[in-house]
This record gives structure tokens, sequence and C-alpha cells, in this order.
């Protein structure tokens, strides 16, 4: 072949390979579109966090969401049990609103929001997507800055930030509808508000974060000539520590451990499991999920060996634990009934027995005064408007 075939062909296929790149990062940005306009939840909720996750903070005061290891009382002197009766935090007064002492730029005003026909009759600018939108960034779990530009902004990359707290940034558009902020070409951003969540189960954001974070948003506003507002400081980690002494209260996990007489055939046990409902996900244990795509409660190896196909056709298992994340489950002290009595199944089927982590039984007896816990913990997240297993309490509690 002559050096001009050559080249000819070499020139076809970087052309072709061009026009199926071209086709692929279409459809990908297509999907993201889609998904962003009509997921159920967005990632934060995210939500791939290890279901035997506890708090790792380190405060005396804080309790360890371990599993349950309480000592139950025999039949026969269960009515001198005491009821438990969880301690509840006195609640913080914040003081008065002081003025805000940090420099903080004027904004210009915004144009009340007009949608054209065409826009207002697309479901993706409809009010409630707004609403949604706007309720990815919550001022009672995030500390949100508000970066607004003089001009309509074209971003050419987000933002980023070295904190140890999760962030999300949505955008305001020129033609005045709130989205996920992203750094596509064409679209330019009246403003973006940049969030950082103020509590999870590491704990309450500390000083350090919350002056790394809004000098890193400072910098970012100069950058683009934006102006920049903050909320107050000083209310907000004081609010950011209440909040986490609430959750370390709530924050619980359930373990009810099956202790085989026999080691329980991998093979037999992931037949009986599936067909209970469950399914084997990424982090080896089998999940019951709910419609949303949440846990409801999973099963794992009592020495957290994870499960795999493999391990399940060649391996027996000696014990197992069932795991309930209390503040992450919607449904509540009706799922745990669920959880126990699938438990219990388990037991008939593999002739295991409920134990605890000390080895003891778990009777009829000391399930419902676990049960009794849960309506105590339950009553305090209603109460505080944190409903178990809502986009708030995935947050939270993450």
């Amino acid at each position: 072949m002559s050096e001009l075939q050559i080249g000819v062909l070499i020139l076809g296929g970087a052309v072709i390979a061009l026009v199926y790149g071209f086709n692929v990062f279409q459809e990908w940005r297509f999907r993201k579109k889609t998904s962003q306009a009509f997921a159920r939840q967005h990632d934060d909720v995210l939500l791939n966090v290890p279901k035997n996750n506890v708090r790792d903070g380190v405060k005396a005061d804080r309790m360890e969401p371990v599993l349950v290891d309480t000592p139950l009382p025999d039949v026969d002197d269960a009515d001198d049990f005491p009821p438990f009766e969880p301690e509840i935090p006195e609640p913080v007064v914040l003081p008065p609103a002081e003025p805000v002492t940090e420099p903080v730029k004027e904004l210009p005003k915004e144009s009340p929001l007009v949608l054209e026909e065409d826009e207002a009759e697309s479901p993706m600018n409809s009010a409630d997507h707004q609403a949604l939108i706007v309720a990815l960034l919550d001022p009672t779990l995030d500390f949100i800055a508000e970066v607004v530009f003089h001009d309509p902004h074209e971003l050419a990359a987000l933002p980023r930030f070295t904190v140890s707290k999760r962030t999300h940034i949505i955008g305001r558009t020129e033609k005045g509808l709130w989205k996920p902020a992203e750094a596509v070409p064409g679209t330019r951003y009246k403003q973006i508000n940049i969030g950082m969540q103020m509590v999870d189960r590491g704990g309450a954001m500390t000083e350090q974060d919350l002056a790394a974070f809004c000098q890193q948003v400072s910098q970012f506003a100069e950058q683009h000539k934006a102006a920049v507002s903050f909320p107050h400081r000083q209310q907000k980690l004081v609010a950011a520590r209440e909040l986490d002494r609430f959750c370390a209260d709530v924050d619980v996990l359930i373990g009810i451990n099956l202790a085989a007489a026999t080691p329980i055939e991998g093979a037999r046990l992931r037949s009986f499991v599936e067909s209970a409902g469950l399914q084997l996900e990424p982090d080896g244990a089998f999940h019951y999920l709910a419609d949303s795509g949440n846990t409801l409660y999973s099963l794992m190896s009592a020495d957290q060996m994870p499960f795999t196909f493999h391990t399940l056709l060649d391996k027996s298992f000696p014990a197992l634990t069932l795991l309930f994340d209390v503040p992450r489950v919607a449904g509540g002290v009706e799922v745990f009934d669920r959880a126990v009595q699938f438990a219990k199944q388990l037991a008939q089927e593999f002739d295991a027995q409920l134990v605890d982590d000390n080895r003891r039984a778990l009777t009829d007896v000391g399930l419902s005064r676990i049960r009794e816990q849960l309506v105590h913990i339950y009553g305090n997240m209603d109460d505080r408007g944190i409903a178990p297993g809502s986009v708030a309490a995935l947050r939270l509690f993450a």
C-alpha cells in the first residue's frame, strides 16, 4: 500500500472514532440530564454508606451506635426491668442574632422569576421540580454560601473544596431556573449557592472546616468577580453542635445474631434469603430494599467476611448478623417487626438461636424491650422534624 492509501485509512479511522466518541458523549449527557430531572433522590443522599457504619467522633458525651448489647431479663422478672427512657439533651437557646461583622459585598437585586410559555410547560421547569432543586440545600442541615455574578456567567469548571464535609452546588440560570450546577457549555448562571453539610456520622463541622470553606468560596467569587455572602458563622457552629448531640442520641445500629448448631451452607443460605426477597449487594451483604431502593435491613456474616458468589458456593457460616440501621429506615417499628420475623424464620430454617453480642439468648421479652427503645427514639426524631429514612435522615446518618 502506498503512503497515500495508508494516510487515507488512518484519516478515515480517526473520523469514525471521532463520530463514535461524540455519539457516546451525547448519550452520556442525555442520561445525566434525565437522571437529574427524574431521579427519586439525588446522590446526596446518597447513599453508598456501609450499614454497619458508626459515628467516629471522640467526644465523651457521644453515644456510639454499636450492636445492641443490653442485659436481657429472664421472663419471670420481666416486670422488674425498668423502661427505657433515653436522655434527651437540653435544647440550646441560640443568642439573639448579632450584626454580621464579616465584610459582605452588596448583592444585586434579583428580578422575579418569569417563565416563558414553553418553559412553564416543561416538567423540569415546573414549580414542584424547582422546589425540589432548591430543597437540595437545607439551611437547617447546610452552611450555605450565596455567590451572585454581576452578569450571567458560564462556568468552565465547578469549584472544588478541600473540606471534610459533603458539599453540593445548585445554580440559578440566566432564565431564572434553579438546577444542580454543572459546567456545561452554553449554560450561564446568575447565581450559585454552595452548601457544606454541617453534621454527619463523623460529627459536627469544626471551626477549621468552616474557615477553610469560607476562604475557598471567597477565592472562587473573587476569581469570577462575583459578590458572596455567608450566614453568621458562630450561630451556625452552635446549631451544628446541638444538632450533632441530638443525632448521637438517636444514632443506633441494632444487630441480631444467629448462632447455628452446625455451620450454614452458603448455597442453601443464598437460596433461602433470595426467596425471602433479599439481594446480594456490592458491600458483601444481603439487603432487603424498599421500593425507593433504600435498605430496610441487611444480613451479613457475623465475622463481617463479605458474601460473594464464590464464597457462597464453597463456604459455610457458623453465625450470621441481621442489621437494622435505626435512623435510616423509613417505616420504623413496623419494619423492625418484619426484620425480627425474618430472623426467626432464619433461626427455624437453619436450627439457629437468636443471641446478642455476648451470646446470650434473645427472648421475646428482650426483643420487646428493644422495640420499646425504638418507639422512644422514633418519637424523638418525629419531634425534631427528622423522619426516619427521610432525605434529611439519610444525609445526617451517612
